[in-house]
């Protein structure tokens, strides 16, 4: 057991901060804090301030980060958002006709980006609101022939979003 003194500096064990011993009646140790109280403490309760506690070795438990690659779903897939917020940084004095446009080269970009890279599905998140957007993404696909197509997964925007399937040429 540690044998503590009148006028030494210790540490609180289960809180922060630290104190002076003031006085020692017994087995209580009374000690001032840093605000100027003074409360009595047992001994198994302080370290001296110098003291340092012992801990032994801590095996590490879990293993070094690595560095991951693209998520699997993510490799054999692309997505493409075609809200206006995601492709433009503001669609001020553009008419809603040419805002229309570019999403649809968007999605016909991404089309061709997957059947270039071999990927059998795309993911078009056109939103709900009107119809308009997905009627034309709809529309681009037909003509476009070579796919199938239906809306996506309730999880993955439902109504909101298209799954395109790249039928095989062969």
């Amino acid at each position: 057991m540690m044998e503590f003194k009148i006028g030494d500096s210790v540490k609180f064990k289960d809180a922060a901060g630290e104190g002076l011993v003031v006085k020692i009646v017994g087995s209580e140790i009374w000690v001032e804090d840093g605000f100027g109280f003074d409360r009595p403490y047992e001994a198994y309760e302080l370290l001296l301030k110098e003291q340092s506690m012992e801990v032994g070795v801590v095996p590490v438990k879990d293993k070094p980060l690595s560095k991951s690659g693209p998520a699997q779903q993510q490799m054999d897939r692309l997505i493409i958002d075609l809200h206006s917020h995601e492709l433009f940084e503001s669609t001020q004095g553009m008419m809603r006709y040419d805002i229309l446009n570019h999403q649809i080269q968007r999605a016909a970009d991404t089309i061709y980006e997957a059947r270039r890279r071999n990927i059998s599905k795309v993911l078009i998140i056109h939103g709900k609101g009107k119809g308009r957007l997905q009627e034309e993404v709809h529309d681009l696909l037909r003509r476009m022939g070579g796919y199938e197509f239906y809306f996506a997964d309730f999880t993955e925007g439902g109504y909101g979003a298209t799954e395109v399937r790249l039928i095989s040429r062969e």
